[in-house]
């Protein structure tokens, strides 16, 4: 039995040992699961089509994940509410708050061609026209360059309004 113990005793310790030796586990990155949590919640109410609640829960994340991973979502899906609304002045406000943010991106390039196009509803071609040439001068070879140059030959065929 005595045998036994003594043999069983340096294998009982030296498990305990490699148990101590381990490196601990990685700490959860908590800002990055807030960042989540927080934008999950308000795309949630977004899926559910429960826009005022969704439009809350965008905003907050704006405000709150001022370097968050899914700002870009969050001001489309902010602007696609109010577009969805007939809110287009609201739309036009978010779409460019997108470019302003993310202008060397396909996402704000998008924002910034949607803000046209919902400048061409209200009535504003002027403005439109200003967006439009700016996404062609500034972003000549995007897929949105080729978009506006698109809406602008409507313009032009319509007599200043491609949206009516």
């Amino acid at each position: 039995m005595r045998t036994r113990i003594t043999c069983l005793l340096p294998f009982i310790l030296m498990m305990g040992m490699s148990l101590f030796a381990q490196e601990p586990a990685e700490e959860p990155d908590l800002g990055r699961m807030a960042d989540d949590l927080t934008y999950d919640n308000a795309r949630y109410f977004f899926e559910m089509r429960l826009y005022d609640r969704a439009l809350e829960r965008m905003n907050e994340y704006l405000e709150i994940h001022i370097d968050g991973i899914h700002r870009k979502e969050a001001y489309m899906a902010i602007a696609d509410i109010h577009y969805r609304r007939f809110d287009y002045r609201k739309a036009a406000r978010a779409y460019t708050g997108l470019y302003e943010e993310f202008s060397g991106s396909d996402e704000g390039i998008q924002g910034y061609l949607n803000a046209g196009i919902c400048h061409d509803k209200m009535g504003n071609g002027r403005k439109a026209r200003g967006i439009f040439n700016a996404i062609i001068e500034d972003h000549p070879d995007s897929r949105q360059a080729a978009m506006a140059r698109t809406q602008l030959e409507i313009m032009d065929l319509t007599g200043g309004r491609s949206s009516k």
